[in-house]
């Protein structure tokens, strides 16, 4: 068995990278939720990230990303692995005329803010959507029938394995909610192109955007955001709320009284208390329905079913 206190020693030797070992994961989560991870890396650069993902492989240790962590649920008893941190370390952008060179761990709402501002549009309609734009891409993130593969030129990171990766968007499959060629690449940056358009125009449209989400989706409490992918021909949350699930409660956990399809933190939930009402969730619209929901979170460690 590979020992952690080595792995952490030669990480720690490489320049531009920052090293923990058992630090808390809760705090960089959106939930709040998530015991330690056994060695924290945070590279500074993307040259960094190669380095550092060549070492995990020598030392064969699992490893998960963790950008602004709004789409995970990380276990109570947290990660045995590497958590490889790519946010404020790996964030930052410049504009070149109607493009821009982003880093993976810069806030999406920063984009979207600093596109309009520059009367560029094509990111509007994804405001008020939470984490940063690595994750956005892995998982197309979009809103309103806007989606962040419309405006992407090209990504840049590396596979799993160290070797360095780069495509144009024309090379890239872009499904609903998945990008198949990004499942095992880290993504350290990317390349947009955008449209031109009126600055007002566009603030007015985020603005309408950021009233609406805070009309129908409960921002009062800490969650992942939508916790279930839309099936075919329905919405989960109708789904969940017509299963009679609205507002029901597992230990701090609750569904939203106000949209079904989050599951909340109410003050002191567990992972264990979220993954038990995200599994009543799955087998009651199951069983009522006939239709498998497909998790739009990201499950972190160890969990019993």
């Amino acid at each position: 068995m590979t020992d952690i206190s080595v792995v952490a020693t030669q990480l720690a030797k490489e320049v531009d990278v920052e090293v923990h070992t058992d630090k808390r994961l809760a705090p960089h989560t959106s939930y709040k939720i998530g015991g330690p991870t056994a060695i924290w890396t945070a590279p500074k650069t993307e040259e960094a990230v190669g380095r550092v993902l060549e070492i995990i492989r020598a030392n064969k240790l699992p490893f998960f990303i963790l950008g602004r962590g709004s789409n995970l649920l990380i276990s109570d008893r947290g990660w045995n692995g590497v958590t490889l941190f790519l946010a404020d370390n790996l964030s930052g952008l410049t504009f070149e005329q109607n493009k821009a060179r982003v880093m993976a761990g810069t806030l999406l709402m920063e984009l979207v803010y600093a596109s309009i501002k520059k009367g560029l549009s094509g990111m509007e309609l994804l405001a008020g959507i939470p984490g940063g734009v690595g994750g956005a891409l892995r998982m197309n993130a979009g809103a309103f029938g806007q989606e962040i593969e419309a405006v992407t030129e090209s990504v840049r990171g590396f596979r799993h394995d160290g070797g360095r990766f780069e495509k144009d968007r024309k090379k890239i499959n872009f499904n609903y909610r998945r990008v198949p060629e990004l499942d095992d690449v880290v993504i350290t940056s990317a390349r947009f192109r955008f449209n031109s358009a009126e600055t007002a125009v566009l603030e007015e449209r985020v603005d309408d955007i950021l009233a609406l989400r805070q009309k129908k989706q409960p921002l009062n409490y800490p969650s992942c955001g939508s916790v279930f992918k839309r099936p075919v021909g329905y919405y989960a949350g109708a789904l969940i709320e017509e299963a009679g699930l609205k507002g029901k409660r597992i230990g701090g956990a609750m569904i939203s009284p106000k949209h079904a399809g989050f599951i909340l933190n109410t003050g002191n939930a567990t992972a264990a208390d979220v993954y038990a009402l995200i599994r009543l969730v799955e087998d009651s619209v199951m069983n009522r329905f006939g239709v498998r929901l497909e998790r739009e979170v990201k499950l972190i460690g160890e969990f019993n079913n």
